[in-house]
Formats: C-alpha cells, structure tokens, sequence
C-alpha cells in the first residue's frame, strides 16, 4: 500500500498530486491520500472544482480518499473521514498544561456579566469574510457580537493570549515539537465576556462541509454555536456523531441553498438568541454540550467513518 500527503491547494498542485496518484496506482495494490488541505479548489478547462470532483476520478479504482471533511454531494470514490480539527488531536486540552490551564479559567455563564453575547473571529480576510462582514455590520445583533476581523476592524481587534504575528495557523514555538497552531488556543478573555461563539470556515461550498479548530474550540468549551458554512453543514456535523442546538436556536438556515439568504438567517437566529436568558438556555442545552466535549475527546477518530456517498 502506498500512502500519499497532499497540500493540494489550488490548480497547480492539483496536478502534481494527480500524477503521484497515477503512477502509485501502476506498481502499488492500493493507494490512500490523505488530504491535508480540505478545502481543494482548482479550475479545469475554465470550470471550477472541488475536492469531491477530483475524488471522484478515481471511483472504482484501488484508492482512499482521508480528509477532515464531509462530502455534500456524490461521492463514488472510498473515503474516510478523519477528524484533525486541532493539529495534535482532540485531546490537545486533555494533554498540553498550558490548554489545560486556559480551559480552567473559563467562568460558567452565571458568573458573566455580558455587553456583547457573541464572539465572531473573522481572522485572515478572505471573499466570504467580506460578505459576512457586510451582513453582519447592516444586522443589529452586531452591537451584540465581539466581532474582530484583521485589516478590517483593528478597533475592535484583540487577542489576550498571544497575538499572530503573521497568521493564526502559524504554529506556537517549534512547529516540529509543538504542534501548536495558535488558531488552536480558546482566549478566555474573550469567551469570558460572550455566551455563545459564531464561526465561517475557511472554504464554503455546497459540495463538502469541512471542520476546523473553529468548532473544536466551542466543542470543548461546552459553547452553544452557529455555523456560516455550506448547505446543510449543521446536517454534516450531525452525521459524524455530534448533536447540535435546535432546543433552543432556530437552525432551519441550514437548508438555504443561497448563501446569503442562508447567513441572513444565521444573523436573525443568533439574534433571536439574545432574548434567551443565558442560564436557561446552557440548562436546555447541558447534555447536548456535554455529548460534544466527550464524543469529541473519546471517540475512536483513527478508526474512521466511512460512506461512499452522502445522502
């Protein structure tokens, strides 16, 4: 069996790792690739694509896809789904001292005393960012929402644990000893001062839902939050075992097929929140969060899920 890495990440490197492929398949009896970067995007004969397409080549031949992601449409080729939310695993705030010490000082919702209800980290800028942002500064749940976006919103701009000094997926210290992204680290002085986290994925596209330290962070926080992601993403996320919010936050955005009707909606739900008192709505939602943290932190991920398709 032969085991290919890909960065794949745009057109070129599409077509590097098309080749490995190729020529593993002619004198190995099975091939994997392991996607590291899950968002692929790359264009063919003036058409873009995504991972999903380029998966899809290969359907019926002796190779498996891995990656942190879920299809959304067809896919005919061997996948597994492999969760590397945080770069060294989900037991990062289970392990590393500093994580641990982080996760202690987060206070219950009781003891906050909250101006803002909503944490919204935008982080690097990119087209979907911009979107959001414009949707959210015409919203009035923004006057609710710690909102930062570098280069965009520096006022507000703030990171109390350590700042990036060029961007949040560099990694803390030594990469090959720590592991560490600082887009990884839960900054309590943020969550201390919201209820409740929002977050947009790196890539959006209606042909996969893919997850991050985004959601791992709120995950192990037990955080209600939203997602500003693909069609039917909530739905993803559910399919890999978690639960989501629906006691208590109307999630029916999650099967808007437009994408700014969909984060429209998003912004009304988070804001339908805000009327919610805190404590009742943690209560409502105990073992939901409780669910996360522990499937999350103690479910087999190296035995990954399986389908051929998703439905």
């Amino acid at each position: 069996m032969k085991v290919i890495y890909s960065d794949a990440g745009n057109t070129d490197e599409v077509i590097i790792i098309r080749q490995k492929i190729i020529d593993a398949l002619k004198s190995n009896d099975s091939v994997v690739v392991k996607f590291l970067q899950p968002g692929i995007m790359y264009q063919e004969n003036g058409n873009w694509k995504t991972v999903v397409d380029f998966m899809n080549e290969f359907k019926g031949q002796p190779i498996t896809f891995e990656s942190n992601l879920v299809p959304l449409k067809e896919c005919g080729a061997s996948f597994n789904y492999t969760n590397d939310m945080f770069m060294t695993g989900p037991l990062l705030y289970q392990k590393n001292e500093k994580c641990k010490q982080l996760l202690s000082k987060l206070l219950p919702c009781e003891q906050k005393t909250n101006n803002k209800l909503w944490d919204l980290l935008l982080g690097e800028k990119n087209d979907n960012k911009d979107l959001l942002y414009r949707l959210i500064g015409e919203h009035e749940i923004k006057s609710k929402t710690f909102l930062t976006y570098y280069g965009r919103d520096t006022a507000q701009g703030h990171w109390s644990v350590m700042k990036p000094n060029i961007h949040t997926a560099e990694t803390i210290g030594d990469r090959n000893k720590t592991q560490i992204r600082y887009s990884d680290i839960i900054d309590p002085d943020i969550y201390n001062q919201t209820q409740y986290s929002a977050m947009i994925e790196t890539t959006v596209h209606n042909d996969f839902a893919m997850f991050s330290e985004k959601e791992a962070k709120p995950i192990i926080a037990k955080r209600p939050f939203v997602m500003f992601g693909s069609m039917k993403h909530l739905e993803a996320f559910r399919s890999l075992g978690f639960r989501t919010f629906d006691k208590v936050i109307d999630e029916s955005y999650d099967l808007i097929e437009d994408k700014e009707e969909r984060w429209s909606a998003v912004l009304d739900s988070m804001d339908k929140l805000t009327s919610y008192d805190p404590v009742a709505v943690y209560s409502q939602l105990k073992d939901v969060l409780e669910h996360n943290k522990k499937h999350f932190e103690t479910h087999n991920w190296k035995r990954s899920i399986k389908w051929n398709s998703y439905d």
